[in-house]
């Protein structure tokens, strides 16, 4: 009952933010008439096959970044909106069969920097789109550099031991679904994958909106 109560709730407040901020009647990319993103735009992003055990919906570039720097930086949550539909589309495609949702957590600074967890968003619209249930249960254990300023090594150096589990009740014989936004070196993905396995997860499948040509 309670959970019934809650989606309710939460589709009001979702139906009242259309009201107040109503979708444009234009592509987010092009301004042709067309809301969300247009059939052509949307033909522009080059899709990507599974790479080292991560699925992505596209390469980061053209369309796909512009989508995501709007989001990510600019808060323009129907930007927000078009990636998750693209990682639902990728969770029915493949027939992931999950337990649980793990998103890649932000730190209490970057969150106060920037407002909000974009992966933790995009995971909390999976939810409502799909059903499937978010674990919060993985975060930040450190403050880290910038992954995007760093070299592959750096990278994999800068991250060791960046996350740890809160509890593995969530994590332990459950098959996991884990997002994050864009996968550069995959160091962060395979450093929050390794902290999942060691506390007993079955499966884990990892997911993201878009890779990058590195």
């Amino acid at each position: 009952m309670g959970k019934r109560i809650t989606k309710i709730l939460i589709s009001l407040k979702d139906e009242l933010l259309d009201i107040i901020y109503p979708p444009k009647n234009s592509c987010i990319i092009c301004q042709s008439e067309f809301v969300g993103i247009c059939p052509l735009c949307k033909s522009k992003i080059k899709r990507v096959k599974e790479f080292n055990g991560v699925l992505s919906y596209g390469y980061y570039n053209g369309v796909l970044k512009k989508l995501i720097l709007e989001f990510k930086y600019n808060k323009n949550f129907v930007a927000g909106s078009i990636l998750v539909d693209f990682l639902c589309d990728m969770i029915i495609e493949n027939q992931i069969d999950i337990d649980y949702i793990v998103y890649i957590p932000s730190s209490k600074k970057t969150i106060k920097n920037r407002g909000f967890n974009q992966c933790e968003y995009l995971s909390k619209e999976i939810n409502k789109n799909l059903d499937i249930s978010i674990c919060n249960d993985v975060i930040k254990n450190k403050n880290v550099k910038e992954q995007k300023l760093l070299s592959k090594e750096e990278r994999c150096k800068n991250i060791k031991g960046a996350f740890k589990l809160k509890t593995d009740k969530n994590i332990k014989n459950k098959k996991l679904l884990l997002i994050d936004d864009v996968m550069t070196t995959g160091a962060t993905l395979y450093e929050c994958e390794k902290l999942l396995k060691e506390n007993g997860a079955l499966s884990i499948k990892m997911l993201t909106v878009a890779k990058s040509y590195i």
